[in-house]
């Protein structure tokens, strides 16, 4: 696999990237800190009872059964927030051309809005939603901080799929000086969100392990020890971005929220 660049790594699945991060260093003195980040033992730091880098690629690859569980109890604490289904009825639209001509419209002159046609709405909002998690916080910070912002992010694409949305969940990190940014996505529009897939977006040890290896492995230059400056990813536009506003369950909470309010305002404005 060709080593993509440092400050703008992107993959299509999460295989592909721990590929990446597995591949020989571009910088060979790096080598000494992948191997730290696979196999040390760093006690709780990772979360999900994994002490190792290897023991993180097992979860992610096999899925964590207990996060899941965990956030399906989060699932069943915010079922009163819902979204409702996209109004797909027809509505009538008028135009110079159409299906049914209105004479008294062309003998008032109004010939551009003289033809109505049946049209179905395209939905109240975006038809496909992106959304990214950044898997990065500080490193005095405890694990759960990531746990939650993942089990946010998994909220948000159960509840907008369920809303007809088609989404698009990415998780990333990157520094503040934009020399490192990587994303990857873990779930398509088009793909079902399956435990794997969601073990990896909640697991805290996804950047903690996986990111340090990865930047480690890439980095032409001699890596620091010390990690990265707290920043994000490159962006898209239109993405809902998840990250430091999410740090325990009731700030996860309250963002799937804020995001739900903000998409039926966009709703509501669309049909007015």
């Amino acid at each position: 696999m060709n080593p993509q660049p440092l400050n703008d790594g992107r993959y299509e699945s999460v295989s592909e990237y721990i590929e990446a991060a597995n591949t020989v260093c571009r910088n060979k003195k790096n080598a000494e800190m992948v191997r730290h980040f696979q196999s040390e033992d760093r006690g709780t730091w990772y979360g999900a009872s994994c002490s190792t880098g290897k023991d993180v690629q097992r979860l992610v690859n096999e899925g964590w059964q207990a996060g899941r569980e965990r956030v399906d109890s989060f699932l069943t604490k915010l079922e009163a927030i819902q979204l409702a289904p996209r109004d797909m009825r027809r509505r009538l639209t008028r135009g110079d051309a159409g299906d049914h001509l209105d004479i008294a419209a062309v003998y008032a002159g109004r010939h551009q809005s003289a033809w109505t046609r049946a049209k179905r709405r395209d939905g109240q909002g975006p038809q496909r939603v992106d959304i990214v998690a950044n898997m990065l916080c500080a490193g005095a910070d405890n694990s759960e901080v990531l746990f939650w912002r993942g089990a946010a992010a998994v909220a948000l694409c159960d509840k907008l799929e369920a809303a007809g949305y088609m989404v698009r969940l990415i998780v990333g990190f990157g520094d503040r000086s934009g020399d490192v940014s990587c994303r990857i996505t873990v779930k398509n529009h088009d793909m079902p969100m399956d435990l794997a897939t969601a073990s990896s977006v909640i697991l805290p040890g996804f950047f903690r392990s996986i990111g340090h290896q990865w930047i480690a492995a890439h980095n032409t230059h001699v890596a620091s020890w010390g990690g990265i400056s707290v920043g994000k990813c490159k962006l898209e536009t239109g993405e809902i971005f998840l990250s430091h506003e999410v740090n325990n369950e009731s700030s996860a909470k309250a963002k799937v929220e804020s995001v739900i309010r903000g998409l039926e305002k966009s709703e509501d404005d669309e049909a007015a």
